[in-house]
């Protein structure tokens, strides 16, 4: 059972992320990304919950936007916690973030 919840509006999908996004959370977020790629052109990604990420969930965020970037499809992280924004820092993304997310 995935933590991450999905809702569909218009042919855009949306995937609210859960507040604890940890490691063993990695694998659902993928296969919740595939889906949502799968059923539609439009992702956004709801981010503002998040009060605990690892790194490999970010690395999963990453891919994501770049794999939707390469097939012309629209990718959005909106409104991203603090936790994910100093996460990012830490980990050299901050452009990568400020590039894929949305107030």
């Amino acid at each position: 059972m995935s933590l991450i919840r999905w809702s569909e509006l218009d042919g855009r999908v949306g995937l609210d992320l859960p507040g604890d996004l940890d490691l063993p959370m990695a694998q659902p977020l993928v296969d919740s990304l595939r889906a949502a790629f799968k059923a539609s052109g439009d992702v956004t990604v709801r981010a503002d919950s998040v009060e605990r990420v690892s790194a490999a969930c970010i690395q999963a965020l990453v891919v994501a936007s770049r794999d939707a970037a390469e097939r012309g499809a629209a990718f959005a992280l909106a409104a991203p916690s603090q936790t994910l924004l100093d996460a990012c820092e830490d980990l050299g993304l901050a452009a990568w973030l400020n590039r894929w997310s949305r107030a």
